[in-house]
């Protein structure tokens, strides 16, 4: 007689989801520990083996956030001219859709997050950041109207999150990208 098996629980993956789902509904400061473990149906103890906090719980869901910031700032330095500056932007637009539960969670604990971000300033080398992109549109524009469009276009993609969040549960995804899309277009000139 064969054994059927039994596929290994995720219970890391699990964790950050139900986490995940509670920061975004509750809020970070309102959920606790207890009450993640509580709708797993496991102990804390059991938690504690995977996350020693809360906060690394938060950290563990942020990591995806540090990946596309990375990834958006090397395609903005690898941008040569305004038309790769505007591809870079079209990519971002396509990420925030495919993130969107993560924006969620940012925008829901935009309030923890700037009390946590002291503990998180490994993940936030906001002033490297800020020099990367300054010298990627130095690089790419062709004069000083072009480097304000472009900081105007990074502007517009990047709050989205802070001002549109409805958008991401209302708006149909494909409208708004390519709203968000022609926005670009306009600041950029292309």
């Amino acid at each position: 007689m064969v054994e059927a098996r039994v596929p290994a629980r995720d219970t890391r993956g699990e964790i950050l989801d139900v986490a995940s789902e509670l920061f975004a509904e509750r809020g970070y400061d309102a959920t606790s520990l207890r009450e993640i473990a509580a709708r797993l149906g496991i102990t804390k103890a059991a938690l504690y083996y995977h996350f020693r906090s809360k906060d690394d719980i938060l950290r563990a869901l942020l990591e995806p956030m540090v990946e596309i910031v990375g990834q958006l700032v090397e395609q903005l330095e690898a941008a040569g001219d305004v038309e790769g500056w505007a591809a870079a932007l079209y990519w971002a637009i396509g990420t925030i859709f495919d993130n969107v539960e993560l924006f969620r969670l940012l925008e829901r604990n935009r309030h923890s997050m700037e009390e946590l971000h002291e503990r998180f300033h490994e993940l936030h080398d906001q002033i490297r950041l800020h020099e990367r992109v300054q010298a990627a549109v130095q690089g790419a524009a062709a004069g000083l109207a072009q480097e304000v469009r472009m900081y105007a276009a990074l502007g517009a993609v990047t709050a989205f999150d802070d001002w549109a969040p409805q958008l991401f549960a209302d708006g149909p995804h494909d409208l708004v990208q390519e709203e968000l899309r022609a926005v670009v277009r306009d600041i950029l000139g292309v």
